[in-house]
């Protein structure tokens, strides 16, 4: 199957630097991977983590899924993995101590959807003009949401929405979350950090992903863009990177998964 995706990063208005990294790839003409992972504001190294993070489920995870392994089974197996190597990478290297990272990773096999998640960066899919999160908020903020203390305007706007309760980095065990979704034609996934959802709605990313889908894969290419623009205006506060990727309505004959983006 072959995915149109979409994808862009920006430092943002305020950061000195990218602490975001992303991987979008074919790992061959049935299975995608669309990945994000955010440093943690206010540790070091953040951008080194993230890129550890990356790096390790571009080692571990192709090798598990050769090997015929679930997917959820693959997933959590690769996060481990970065997990450990974060943790080693910062004992071993005073300067390193103590950064961390959010991970939300999709595999996307023969038309299903496979989610593993840690921190607060964030998988949806919008489907028949509905947008819904796959994933749960690990942090203060998603606790509040989940009981219904505040809605998500609350949340975009609270001023503990980066205090993270679950991250790689943080301890030698990592509780990773993992769901998986049957996919339909004209289905969009979305993978994005907080630098995205704390600006942009949900309701607006459907509708920018709506829109560039109907209108063709060239514009549905330049999607990403529009959405990291939008955060830009409205104040550009963090580092801000979105995946989407638009299940074909029609596979055309023969055709092989296009070149993905290396971490």
């Amino acid at each position: 199957m072959t995915l149109a995706v979409s994808a862009a990063t920006d430092v943002g208005r305020w950061r000195q630097r990218n602490e975001d990294a992303y991987w979008a790839a074919a790992l061959d003409r049935s299975a995608w991977v669309l990945a994000v992972a955010d440093g943690m504001g206010g540790y070091q190294a953040g951008d080194v983590a993230s890129r550890v993070a990356l790096e390790t489920l571009a080692r571990v995870l192709p090798e598990c899924l050769s090997r015929r392994r679930a997917p959820g089974a693959c997933l959590r197996e690769a996060i481990a993995h970065a997990n450990a190597r974060i943790l080693e990478l910062g004992r071993g290297q005073g300067e390193l101590a103590g950064m961390g990272t959010t991970l939300t990773a999709a595999v996307v096999l023969r038309r299903h959807l496979w989610v593993g998640h840690v921190g607060d960066s964030r998988a949806y899919l919008i489907r028949d003009g509905a947008i819904r999160q796959l994933t749960e908020d690990h942090s203060v903020v998603g606790e509040l949401l989940r009981a219904g203390s505040i809605d998500e305007a609350g949340a975009m706007s609270h001023p503990q929405r980066h205090l993270l309760t679950r991250g790689l980095g943080l301890r030698a065990e990592v509780e990773v979350d993992v769901a998986d979704e049957a996919l339909l034609p004209g289905d969009v996934v979305v993978v994005a950090t907080d630098g995205l959802t704390s600006l942009v709605t949900s309701t607006e990313v459907m509708e920018h992903a709506r829109r560039a889908a109907a209108a063709g894969r060239e514009a549905f290419a330049q999607v990403a863009d529009r959405l990291v623009a939008l955060a830009n205006e409205r104040g550009g506060y963090d580092n801000i990177t979105v995946l989407l990727a638009l299940v074909p309505r029609e596979e055309p004959g023969g055709a092989g998964g296009e070149a993905g983006v290396a971490p």
